[in-house]
C-alpha cells in the first residue's frame, strides 16, 4: 500500500492551493483498498484517483454556474447529497459559494466523513459537513437553490424518499443536478467491467460470480434506469425532468481561475469495457433505437 511522505498539491482554486496531507492521503487509500477488496479489485488506486480528480469537480461547478448563472450562483445556497470525502463541497467554498456537504458515513463508506474532516482542516477551510442519511435531511423547507449529488444516489436505501426530501428542501424553481451510473447499459462502473446490464441485477450477480468476483456490494444498489428514474422524480413533485447521458464540458476559466496540478496516481479501471459501452450506446443513438444506454447518467430537474 503506498505511503506519502509529503502533501500532494492538487491545483490552485482562485489563488488557494488545495493540498492533501499524508495523513488525509492514507485515510483515502485505505478505504479505497477496502472497498477494493469488496469489489474482488487489486486497483484500488483507480478509486483515489477518481477521489481526488480537482478537474471533474471543477467542471461539475462549471456546469452549475453556466445553468444558473454566475450572479445568482454568489447568492445561492448549495447543498451536495453524499459529499463523499469532501472535494466538490470544499471546491465550492474555495471559490466563495454557500455551500453545505452532507454524508451519511455509515457501513462500507464511514470513513468519508472523517477524510473529508481531515481534508478541509488541511486546507484551512471552515468546516461545511454534515452527518445524516439522505431520507432523513437536517434542512429546512425551501432552503436551497441548488442540490446536487455525483455518484450517490444509486447507493441510498429509499430513492423515492431521498428525491421527496430534496425536492422539500429545495425552493421553488430550485434545480436537482445528479450524476449517477446507468443500469441499463453495459458497464458496470464499481467492478469496472463490460456486462449487458440491463438484463437485470440477478444476471449481473451470476456473470461476475463466473469471473470470480465476490457480489455481496450488488446487493445496496438501486438498479437505475433512465425511464424509472424520470417517473421517480416527476413523482417526487418535479417539473422540467431532464435524465440524459453524463456531458464532460471542456474545463473553461470563464467562471473563475483555477490550476491543476497533475497527480501522482492515475484512472485506470475498467477503462476498455467503459469505452465499449459508450460504443455501443453511440451505435444504439445512431441505428435510433434507444439513447438511454450510456453508462453515465445526468440529472437536471426543477422543483
Amino acid at each position: 500500500m503506498p505511503t506519502f511522505k509529503h502533501d500532494v498539491l492538487l491545483g490552485e482554486i482562485e489563488g488557494r492551493r488545495i493540498r492533501l496531507t499524508p495523513a488525509t492521503l492514507d485515510t483515502s487509500i485505505e478505504h479505497a483498498h477496502r472497498i477494493a477488496a469488496e469489489l474482488g479489485s487489486r486497483d484500488a488506486m483507480s478509486s483515489v484517483a477518481a477521489y481526488w480528480m480537482l478537474d471533474s469537480r471543477l467542471r461539475q461547478w462549471q456546469q452549475i454556474v453556466g445553468r444558473i448563472g454566475l450572479d445568482r450562483a454568489r447568492h445561492a445556497r448549495f447543498a451536495e447529497i453524499g459529499s463523499g470525502m469532501g472535494l466538490f463541497t470544499l471546491v465550492g467554498c474555495a471559490l466563495g459559494l454557500n455551500v453545505i456537504g452532507v454524508e451519511a458515513s455509515s457501513d462500507r463508506y464511514q470513513a468519508s466523513l472523517r477524510t473529508a474532516r481531515r481534508l478541509f482542516a488541511d486546507n484551512e477551510v471552515a468546516l461545511r459537513l454534515i452527518q445524516a442519511p439522505s431520507e432523513a435531511l437536517p434542512l429546512p423547507d425551501a432552503s436551497m437553490d441548488l442540490i446536487a449529488s455525483f455518484q450517490t444516489i444509486e447507493h441510498v436505501a429509499d430513492l423515492p424518499q431521498t428525491l421527496r426530501e430534496i425536492r422539500r428542501v429545495l425552493k421553488p424553481g430550485g434545480i436537482f443536478f445528479a450524476q449517477a451510473p446507468n443500469y441499463s447499459s453495459f458497464y458496470e462502473a464499481h467492478y469496472g467491467v463490460f456486462v449487458p446490464l440491463g438484463l437485470g441485477k440477478a444476471w449481473t450477480r451470476r456473470y461476475l460470480a463466473l469471473l470470480g468476483r465476490p457480489t455481496g456490494f450488488l446487493e445496496h444498489l438501486q438498479w437505475l434506469d433512465p425511464a424509472a428514474l424520470r417517473g421517480l422524480l416527476r413523482d417526487g413533485g418535479f417539473t422540467s425532468v431532464t435524465v440524459d447521458k453524463a456531458s464532460t464540458p471542456p474545463l473553461s476559466a470563464d467562471y473563475f481561475r483555477a490550476w491543476l496540478y497533475p497527480l501522482p496516481f492515475r484512472f485506470r479501471r475498467g477503462l476498455l469495457a467503459q469505452r465499449l459501452a459508450h460504443a455501443l450506446a453511440r451505435l444504439a443513438v445512431r441505428a435510433q433505437y434507444t439513447a438511454d444506454r450510456y453508462p453515465q447518467l445526468e440529472v437536471w430537474a426543477r422543483a
